[in-house]
């Protein structure tokens, strides 16, 4: 798990996994489990980076963006998007910003300006409004790909007094220093682990052995 937070340190609005399960496989012997830790993702907010990018947007608190991945909805906090052909915001996957109320949003030209609230500017006048979403159990959510996720039945809630910043990302909150003490300890853990199943290995012998000898 630690490996893979460290794969994606740099992607833009991943949650950083915390938790593990793994089984120990000794040699010739059958895997001996540890106790299984559910995956949690932790939401605390990332770096926030400025890139100057009209089109990049960051969340300042609370809130997730709302996407259409297709058929599906689905939320994120990675806001690197691009002006599509058609006028929409589409993410690096091709997912498409929604709007207020629903429905894709769609712009007449590369120079909206998105104020702090969601509220988009062109021409010097309101067109739409960017909502954000929000959760009270954030936990519940099913990771889509690496920085999106599905509410399934789950209810999500419109953000009172939301805060966008444009021409900014969220970065990762993983953080490389608590990774690698995390793979230290994992790599502790394992190695004690397949001392102990080499200590059981040997016991068991030597009670086979004793049997043996008492017959």
């Amino acid at each position: 798990m630690a490996a893979h937070n460290v794969a994606n340190v740099s992607t833009p609005g991943f949650k950083r996994q915390i938790g593990f399960s793994q089984l120990l496989q000794a040699s010739g012997n059958d895997a001996m489990p540890l106790p299984e830790v559910a995956v949690r993702r932790n939401f605390a907010q990332g770096k926030l980076t400025e890139t100057r990018n009209p089109f990049d947007l960051a969340i300042s608190g609370d809130g997730f963006f709302q996407l259409r991945a297709g058929d599906s909805i689905v939320y994120s906090r990675q806001g690197q998007f691009k002006l599509a052909a058609d006028g929409t915001l589409v993410s690096p996957q091709g997912y498409v910003l929604q709007q207020q109320g629903g429905g894709d949003l769609v712009l007449d030209r590369q120079a909206a300006t998105i104020q702090q609230d969601g509220t988009v500017i062109e021409d010097g006048r309101p067109v739409a409004r960017i909502e954000l979403f929000a959760t009270r159990d954030p936990q519940a959510l099913t990771p889509v790909g690496e920085s999106y996720f599905s509410a399934g039945a789950g209810a999500m809630d419109t953000v009172g007094g939301p805060v966008i910043r444009q021409g900014m990302v969220e970065s990762s909150n993983v953080e490389m220093g608590d990774e690698m003490v995390a793979m230290m300890t994992a790599l502790r853990q394992s190695e004690g682990g397949a001392r102990l199943v080499q200590v059981y290995d040997d016991l068991i012998g030597r009670a086979i052995s004793s049997l043996g000898q008492t017959r």
